[in-house]
């Protein structure tokens, strides 16, 4: 009897291998009906019509086949989207396009053709009326670390760590502000760390020595890297009233700075209203230029890294402790916020319109829990690190729920990508059997890969989604 993985990757064989024989028979019969005519050309004058495609479901660079008329036989000159991202076009025969799925088109597609120029909707750029269903693949895997409560530098197999709050740049490196304190114990070369997967390397870039017990000293909050400048903005614990930058140039020396108060040209009322104390989790709008960061009574400061001024832009209710931070791509004015309460009742998603200044609790009840569906009507249990994908999806790591949640704010639903909720442990693979314990921050590549300060599991774990 084969197993459910051995069936599907047969038939996955067994449909790649029909596919190859449809194509080089309809490209046969295209080279035969050539030796008497021309390939069949896009008319401009008469409307492509469409009629179904096979098979309506796939993974990332599956094989689909559409079929219809008056499609041409360049493939240069036509365009396939599934939703709105564009597919590979690697043949054509006039009634038939052959395409591969792109990577992460959406869960429910439609598939639309364009052979004109595109102005004509119904007539040169045209929707099937069935849709295609997406398939994702999700795994993860170890990128560092083997449980081992300590830091130390070196080749990634040997390397260990406790990682706290980590981000990724436009080139690949994992910023990592490692733990101590955490569980009690001594915590040896605690500080902020590179990764690199390619070099398979892990250096310590500041070393804050040992740390002994329980006790939460400096380390580093909120780390932002802009993945276009290559810069780094961050916190240190304990440290009121100031920031750190961190430049590529100067091979990445953290360089503390502090910020300073200055006015609020459309909300004089709030000069004399200045907070004093924050948990210095910030984040960066790398649209803007600005660090954003929740002070512990409400207020939204905005802070200029280039010349340390800090101004107050909103004032929200005191409602705990704020920590993931982070902006939509798409919509740039937006800001997001995870946080909860570690006394009480509190486990909340906020978005903060910059523009209006429309303040909106997203999730209504804030009780700890865990519930997929509408963000409306989401749980989450101590909602951590809050990071979105470049295709403006939000990534949350849900520390007490052991699990990865997945917002997409379009469509308001929330999921669980992987991690079985409630159930602490650690485990690599997909979506049936990986296990983690406390993920406390999430950072997203260029390539969409989502990385993970697993923090009692003591690794840095990684998340291939296609």
């Amino acid at each position: 009897m084969y197993k459910k993985s051995e069936f599907n990757k047969n038939r996955h064989l067994m449909w790649g291998i029909c596919f190859s024989a449809i194509v080089s028979c309809s490209l046969m019969a295209c080279h035969d009906e050539a030796k008497v005519q021309e390939k069949p050309v896009y008319d401009p004058a008469t409307p492509i019509t469409l009629t179904s495609f096979f098979p309506d479901s796939g993974r990332i660079r599956d094989n689909v086949i559409l079929e219809g008329k008056n499609f041409g036989a360049d493939p240069s000159k036509i365009r396939v989207y599934f939703n709105k991202t564009k597919a590979p076009v690697i043949g054509a025969s006039g009634r038939r396009v052959f395409v591969t799925v792109p990577r992460m088109p959406g869960d429910i597609c439609t598939v639309s053709i364009v052979a004109g120029d595109g102005k004509t909707p119904g007539f040169d750029s045209v929707v099937y009326d069935h849709t295609f269903r997406y398939r994702t693949t999700i795994s993860v895997s170890t990128v560092c670390g083997d449980g081992t409560y300590t830091n130390r530098p070196g080749s990634l197999d040997q390397a260990l760590i406790s990682p706290f709050q980590l981000d990724v740049d436009g080139n690949g490196n994992i910023f990592v502000g490692t733990e101590h304190g955490f569980q009690g114990g001594n915590t040896t070369d605690v500080g902020f760390v590179r990764i690199n997967e390619a070099e398979q390397t892990m250096e310590m870039i500041q070393n804050m020595g040992t740390i002994s017990g329980d006790s939460y000293g400096p380390r580093f909050e909120g780390i932002n890297a802009d993945k276009f400048t290559g810069m780094l903005y961050t916190t240190i614990r304990q440290q009121v009233m100031s920031y750190v930058t961190i430049d590529p140039a100067e091979n990445w020396v953290p360089r503390p700075k502090m910020f300073r108060w200055v006015s609020n040209p459309a909300h004089p009322e709030y000069d004399n209203d200045h907070p004093t104390t924050t948990g210095n989790y910030m984040g960066y709008n790398q649209f803007d230029g600005y660090m954003y960061t929740r002070f512990s009574n409400g207020h939204i400061v905005r802070i200029d890294p280039n010349t340390g001024e800090g101004m107050v832009v909103f004032k929200t209710p005191q409602t705990g402790t704020s920590i993931g931070i982070d902006f939509d791509p798409k919509h740039p004015n937006m800001m997001y916020i995870a946080g909860y309460n570690p006394a009480g009742v509190g486990h909340r998603i906020w978005r903060l319109d910059l523009l209006t200044e429309e303040w909106i609790q997203l999730n209504q009840s804030p009780t700890a829990g865990h519930r997929d569906g509408h963000i409306s009507q989401a749980m989450f249990n101590a909602p951590y690190g809050l990071r979105f994908d470049m295709d403006g999806i939000a990534y949350i790591s849900d520390l007490q729920n052991n699990c990865i949640r997945r917002y997409d704010p379009e469509t308001g639903m929330v999921s669980t990508v992987l991690g079985i909720p409630g159930t602490a442990g650690f485990q690599n693979g997909g979506q049936e059997d990986a296990l983690f314990d406390q993920p406390s921050a999430v950072g997203i590549d260029m390539d969409g890969n989502v990385y993970v300060a697993d923090r009692s599991n003591r690794r840095v774990r990684k998340l291939a989604i296609e």
